[in-house]
């Protein structure tokens, strides 16, 4: 989700990424998500061990929601200028929730994640 704000609060070192969002540089922020959320992407991580340890397929798109409306921790957007110096934040959305299903795959490579094809299907969906 991006807020635009006024130029003045774009901060030094803020990363810059060309609007909208390749899907590359959503991989990237992302990553950057993953970085400032750890929390919060424990909790997505329990539940689905839980859902694949009763037999079922996890799905990271209810993961997502169920984090925004039942999680217990508190979602940070992470902040970012696009290149007309405008700033934007960055939360996780249901656009990118094939990025968590594959980070999901790659910290359980057995589970069974429901996966589909997205534009994120070339390159690694998290550093975390």
């Amino acid at each position: 989700m991006s807020a635009q704000m006024s130029l003045a609060e774009v901060e030094p070192g803020m990363p810059t990424f060309a609007w909208p969002l390749s899907a590359g540089d959503r991989r990237e922020m992302f990553s950057l998500w993953c970085e400032a959320n750890p929390e919060a992407l424990f909790e997505m991580e329990m539940a689905a061990v839980i859902i694949a340890g009763s037999g079922r397929r996890v799905s990271a798109k209810y993961l997502v929601e169920r984090q925004r409306y039942e999680g217990s921790a508190r979602l940070v957007a992470v902040p970012f200028a696009d290149a007309s110096g405008e700033r934007h934040e960055y939360a996780i959305n249901n656009s990118d929730t094939p990025l968590l299903a594959r980070w999901l795959l790659s910290r359980h490579p057995g589970m069974d994640v429901e996966v589909r094809r997205s534009m994120f299907d070339e390159g690694e969906p998290c550093r975390t």
